[in-house]
């Protein structure tokens, strides 16, 4: 009875490091689209900022931290003048510009609707992390396959 070999483990274990390490890359270059899919609900109504508050939280903080305070009108009709609830270090709003708001009825919060931007460096990195991440995912797809197809040539050859 001929011994069959088992398959090289260093195969299984480059495909599996490949598949992994393309996984992470991949989800790293997209990590900031992903956020923002989660945060970007609510029921669009139109608004504009009435005023900005600014302040240091906390204290210690070198940069200063940006609240709008926005006026719209919910979908039931109600006016309402409100602050956002998170602010940020990079808003670019000012008094009396039109804003989309997204109105969270379940809470009683508001989020600003901003388009998803990355800023021209930041956008390399994190496209490069996304191409590095496919290119390590086609390999071990590219090996695996490859492998399949050697054993079938290989089983062929013998019969």
């Amino acid at each position: 009875m001929a011994k069959r070999r088992n398959a090289s483990p260093l195969g299984w274990g480059l495909i599996g490091i490949l598949l992994g390490i393309g996984l992470v890359f991949l989800f790293l270059g997209n990590l900031d689209r992903i956020i923002w899919s989660f945060t970007n609900h609510g029921e669009r109504v139109a608004g504009r900022v009435v005023d900005m508050h600014s302040s240091r939280i906390p204290a210690s903080n070198t940069y200063l931290t940006y609240v709008p305070r926005v006026e719209f009108t919910d979908p039931g009709g109600q006016e309402r003048v409100m602050s956002v609830s998170s602010g940020s270090s990079h808003y670019d709003f000012r008094k009396g510009d039109r804003v989309t708001v997204l109105w969270r009825p379940a809470t009683q919060t508001i989020a600003i609707d901003i388009p998803f931007r990355r800023h021209f460096g930041m956008s390399i990195m994190l496209w490069g992390l996304t191409l590095l991440g496919l290119a390590a995912v086609f390999a071990a797809g590219w090996h695996l396959f490859g492998g399949i197809m050697h054993r079938r040539r290989k089983n062929r050859s013998v019969e």
